[in-house]
C-alpha cells in the first residue's frame, strides 16, 4: 500500500477539506492523547514505530505525485512526536520536498518543529498547532509538549513569517471549555486562521476520558451515548450543545476579522467563505 494516500475523512459529508494527499511517517503516536480517534482503527497505536522503508518508498511515490499537490502531514499521527527526535523521518521527508513543486500542510502538537524551520522556509507551507488546554495538557496529552512550549513555538513560527493555523481541538464539555477560551485569547495575535472542533467520541477514547475524569463520567456518557447522535463511526454531541459550545469562540474570532472553520460540525449557519477547515487556502495567498 502506498504511503501517500488521497485524504478521505471516512466518507464524511461534513468534511470541508479540499482534495489533498495524506502522509504519516510513523504508525501510531507517542503523544498518547486520551481523545485520539486514530487509536480506534490503528493496531498498537500507543506503541509508535517508523513506517518500514519510509524514505526509500516515499522517494518513489513523490516522483509520481502531480505538481502543486497538497500534502497533509499528518492526519493519524504527529509528524513531530517523540520518535522524530531519533529517526528524523519528517525532517528527511521535507528535505526531499525542496526539489519538488508541492504544497505542504503540517499539523503538530510539538515545538520540535522549530528545529526544521530552516528547511520549511524553502517550501510553500502552512503550519497548524493544536492547542487543547493549559493545566490539563499532561492529563489529556501526556506525551506531548506543554501548552507553554507550544504557544512559544507558535509565536516563533509567526515571527519567522510562516502562515499559521491554531486548532482548538477537541472541545470537551465540562473538561476543557473554560481553558480553551483562554487559549483562544492568548493565541489570537499569532494565528492567521482558526479551526474549532468539538470532541467526537469513539468507544475507546470515551472510556479513557471517563477513567481520567471520573467525576465527569456520567455526564459524558449521557451526552454522547444517550443524547448524542451517531455520525460516520463517531458519537457526536447533540446539535444544540455543539452550537452552544462553539458560538462564543466564533464570536470572538469574527470580531478580529480573522478566518475560522469548524471541523466536521455540520453547522452551516457558521460556515465561512474565507477558508477551508485545514487552512489550505492560505497556501494560495
Amino acid at each position: 500500500m502506498p504511503y501517500l494516500q488521497p485524504f478521505d475523512p471516512w466518507g464524511s459529508k461534513l468534511c470541508t477539506c479540499p482534495p489533498k494527499w495524506s502522509l504519516n511517517p510513523y504508525t501510531g503516536c507517542g503523544h498518547r492523547c486520551l481523545y485520539c480517534y486514530a487509536s480506534s482503527f490503528i493496531p498498537r497505536f500507543y506503541e509508535p514505530r517508523p513506517k518500514k522503508d519510509f524514505l526509500r518508498k516515499i522517494e518513489r511515490e513523490l516522483e509520481k505525485l502531480p505538481e502543486n499537490s497538497i500534502i497533509s502531514l499528518s492526519n493519524s499521527s504527529d509528524p513531530y512526536q517523540p520518535l522524530e527526535e531519533k529517526f528524523r523521518l519528517t525532517r528527511e521527508f521535507i528535505i526531499r520536498l525542496t526539489s519538488k513543486k508541492v504544497k505542504l500542510l503540517i499539523i503538530t502538537k510539538s515545538d520540535l518543529i522549530l528545529r526544521d524551520l530552516d528547511i520549511l522556509s524553502k517550501l510553500e507551507v502552512v503550519i497548524a498547532l493544536t492547542l487543547t488546554s493549559k493545566s490539563l495538557s499532561k492529563i489529556l496529552e501526556p506525551g506531548a509538549p506543554s501548552y507553554e512550549k507550544r504557544l512559544n513555538a507558535l509565536k516563533e513560527i509567526k515571527k519567522r513569517g510562516f502562515k499559521t493555523v491554531v486548532r482548538i481541538d477537541p472541545l470537551i464539555p465540562e473538561i476543557n471549555l473554560e481553558e480553551a477560551k483562554e487559549v483562544l485569547y492568548e493565541s489570537l495575535p499569532y494565528a492567521d486562521h482558526f479551526v474549532l472542533s468539538t470532541y467526537k467520541a469513539k468507544a475507546d477514547s470515551l472510556e479513557r476520558l471517563c477513567k481520567a475524569f471520573k467525576e465527569r463520567e456520567l455526564l459524558l456518557k449521557r451526552l454522547y451515548l444517550k443524547e448524542g447522535i451517531f455520525v460516520r463511526g463517531s458519537r457526536y454531541l447533540p446539535l444544540e450543545i455543539r452550537r452552544k459550545i462553539l458560538l462564543p469562540f466564533i464570536e470572538v474570532i469574527e470580531k478580529t476579522g480573522k478566518s475560522y472553520a469548524l471541523c466536521r460540525e455540520g453547522l452551516k449557519e457558521y460556515a465561512t467563505k474565507k477558508g477551508f477547515c485545514d487552512g489550505s487556502f492560505l497556501l494560495f495567498k
